[in-house]
């Protein structure tokens, strides 16, 4: 493996061992081993670990109904399938509120000008402020950007899983103080995230989905990334960005179908990171032996080492595509 270019910025990672309590069943792509691979991918790393505390009800009640909460907090302790793909051991509501907790804490690093990681388990993007979905339990993005807009800060998403995040959009769907911008495959779960979805009352024109087909590469991905997102992201202005990043849309994963590079991603997150500051919380990303890589290199790129280059030449079909995109931060 070659030496490691750490970064020259300070970084702060939030880790718990009882993320690894949240177990949801055999076989399940959402497994105990990710956090371990991503551990192991870390050694030798220079940066501070934090272990977090639990997320308050009051920060949770930003984003989440009480209902829902209470939902979380009844399955404590048990084995609870809260739908097909979502499911509840032991530990897991501990684990979520943790994680929760976790994005807390890094959004009040992000609000001084710093950087911070949060390797959580479960996910959050797809929790929605009603319901726990798609291995998702509570928000942390969202969360996080709840907690961040609460300290007066103006603050922009960007979600790069391979799965649009449609609890994250659904979170901030009729507001303006909250860029949500999702890099997705389309059509694919949840069925969320077409490009004519941009947001309702106040909040029209402050999401940005790109849909995107399968089996692209990075050069397609970094291209939209670069041609729209960013932007929209430098007319938006925001104080504060928030990553949500799913490596399954990485080559190789066990659920994606994409063919993208792991250094786009470096990319991604270190384009950003070098123009605001930035937290990052863990999504998705599915096959273990590839996962401690993948983070290393967003990790690093966030605490600001040199990038990867890459070939970002577009195929000649990707102009295209361009007209989907009639966005009012585009114009």
């Amino acid at each position: 493996m070659p030496t490691t270019h750490w970064g020259t910025r300070p970084l702060v990672l939030f880790d718990d061992p009882a993320f690894d309590e949240h177990d949801p069943g055999d076989f399940h792509p959402e497994c105990t081993a990710r956090l371990p691979a991503i551990r192991e991918g870390l050694a030798g790393h220079p940066w501070e670990v934090v272990r977090p505390r639990p997320a308050t009800r009051q920060e949770l009640l930003r984003v989440h109904t009480q209902e829902h909460i209470a939902e979380i907090e009844h399955c404590d302790g048990k084995w609870v399938d809260l739908d097909a793909d979502t499911h509840t051991s032991p530990g897991s509501t501990r684990a979520a509120f943790l994680a929760a907790g976790a994005a807390v804490e890094a959004a009040e690093i992000v609000a001084k000008g710093g950087y911070a990681y949060v390797l959580c388990r479960p996910p959050g993007h797809h929790a929605t402020p009603h319901r726990a979905m798609g291995f998702c339990l509570f928000n942390n993005a969202a969360v996080a950007a709840a907690h961040l807009v609460a300290l007066g800060k103006r603050v922009a998403i960007i979600d790069p899983d391979v799965h649009h995040g449609n609890g994250t959009q659904d979170a901030f769907y009729e507001r303006a103080d909250v860029l949500y911008s999702s890099l997705h495959r389309f059509p694919f779960y949840p069925g969320t995230g077409r490009a004519e979805e941009m947001g309702r009352g106040p909040g029209l024109g402050f999401t940005l989905n790109v849909p995107l087909p399968g089996g692209i590469d990075e050069r397609v991905w970094l291209t939209a990334f670069r041609r729209l997102v960013l932007p929209a992201l430098e007319r938006f202005k925001p104080d504060a960005c928030v990553l949500s990043t799913g490596f399954d849309c990485l080559e190789g994963d066990l659920l994606g179908g994409m063919e993208i590079a792991p250094q786009a991603m470096a990319v991604l997150v270190g384009t950003v990171a070098t123009r605001w500051p930035t937290m990052a919380v863990l999504e998705g990303g599915y096959t273990v032996e590839n996962l401690g890589y993948e983070v290393r290199l967003a990790a690093t790129a966030l605490a600001g080492a040199p990038l990867p280059e890459l070939d970002e030449t577009p195929p000649s079909w990707f102009d295209a595509m361009l007209y989907k995109w009639r966005h009012p931060l585009l114009a």
